[in-house]
């Protein structure tokens, strides 16, 4: 079967149990419990539920043998047609002869002690001549359109004008009929006895579990009053403490910002004291930094004018001396030479247009001036150029 079939109320057959219904899926435990006429609350794993039941239709042969037996062996000589048509209903409506002995032989004309062949040569033309079904070869049955079991009337097989038509039944049959009606009444007595006991036990088992948690929920409840009413004390004392603890904090605080006030102004006094001769020494400062910036600019002009070497020489010295001149003003240079870097416009003078983060190489290193209100400040941005193809 199908495991979307599981559930409760599922109409299954086993090939040695025969038909039974499941009563319920208990999924923590992995079974299920079906109720079988031979074997009630019969329990199987899922696994092998899936494995060895078959589903069955209400309406069908199956749902008849399990909900009245009694009347299932009366059609075997009473109602042969209504047989057929339940049996081909749990056949999907259609079988041949074959599908139908596997199904009737066995678990019902066996019971009343008939013989397949002889029963079925008897019951066939009756079946190609009904209204309810439909003959098609090769040997195929079938329910005619929406017929359903319980329109096919119960009564035996029609005979010739000349023969009265007969409804006896055996006295094996009737012995059967009563042995199975009172094993059956038995099993429900047995059934019914059980289900009492079981109710009566989970009842009983029910209060108990209520008593007992009755008594927890109100041993808890007074634990936590009592819990909750030592914690509001203790809360209590402990708020007073922080109150008398704060007030000696900020009385002392007072105190101690009084004195760090008097030394505050004393402080900026001597800052002020302190700022006025830094100007002073400043302004003589930014007379010496001139005084070398020109220094190395002269140094610089008069390497140009003698003109001695070839260009490249002079323009390195040239610009060894303006570097001097720099870093005498406080300036300060980034980037080396052949270093590779990723271009950023702010920072980076190149030849061609490149986008952001590209991997450049520098030719000239830059400078700046660190330390102004707005960051550092760029004299001259850093010259450099794409790396070749070959270096990536």
């Amino acid at each position: 079967m199908e495991p979307r079939e599981l559930r409760q109320e599922t109409l299954v057959e086993h090939p040695e149990l025969g038909v039974g219904k499941i009563t319920r899926v208990e999924l923590e435990q992995h079974r299920a419990v079906i109720n079988f006429r031979s074997e009630p609350e019969y329990r199987m794993t899922v696994k092998d539920a899936i494995a060895s039941l078959e589903a069955r239709p209400a309406g069908g042969l199956s749902a008849h043998l399990y909900e009245n037996p009694d009347d299932v062996l009366s059609w075997v000589a009473d109602g042969q047609l209504r047989l057929v048509g339940a049996t081909l209903f749990d056949l999907g409506g259609a079988g041949k002869a074959k599908d139908l002995q596997s199904r009737l032989e066995k678990p019902v004309l066996s019971l009343v002690g008939a013989k397949w062949a002889t029963w079925w040569n008897k019951v066939q033309p009756s079946l190609k001549e009904s209204e309810y079904f439909e003959f098609q070869k090769p040997q195929i049955y079938s329910l005619k359109g929406d017929v359903l079991v319980e329109q096919i009337p119960v009564e035996p097989l029609a005979t010739s004008k000349k023969t009265a038509p007969k409804r006896a039944v055996s006295d094996d049959l009737k012995q059967i009929r009563e042995a199975y009606a009172a094993e059956s009444k038995q099993q429900r007595e047995n059934h019914a006895a059980e289900s009492i006991r079981q109710r009566e036990a989970y009842t009983a088992d029910l209060k108990q579990q209520r008593d007992n948690y009755a008594a927890d929920l109100q041993q808890q409840r007074e634990a936590y009053a009592a819990d909750l009413k030592q914690q509001r004390e203790n809360h209590a004392a402990d708020l007073q403490q922080q109150r008398k603890d704060h007030a000696a904090i900020l009385k002392q605080q007072r105190g101690d910002h009084a004195a760090d006030l008097e030394k505050w102004k004393q402080e900026e006094e001597r800052l002020y004291n302190r700022i006025q001769n830094l100007v002073a020494d400043r302004k003589e400062s930014r007379l010496d930094i001139r005084r070398d910036m020109l220094d190395a600019m002269a140094v610089t002009l008069k390497i140009l004018r003698q003109g001695q070497g070839d260009l490249g020489s002079l323009l390195r010295d040239a610009e060894a001396g303006l570097k001097l001149a720099l870093q005498a003003g406080e300036a300060q240079f980034y980037g080396e030479a052949n270093q590779l870097v990723e271009y950023d416009p702010e920072l980076h003078e190149a030849p061609e247009n490149l986008p952001r983060s590209e991997t450049v190489t520098v030719i000239h290193p830059g400078a700046f001036i660190p330390g102004t209100k707005t960051g550092n400040y760029i004299l001259l941005k850093a010259q450099v150029q794409r790396r070749p193809e070959g270096n990536r």
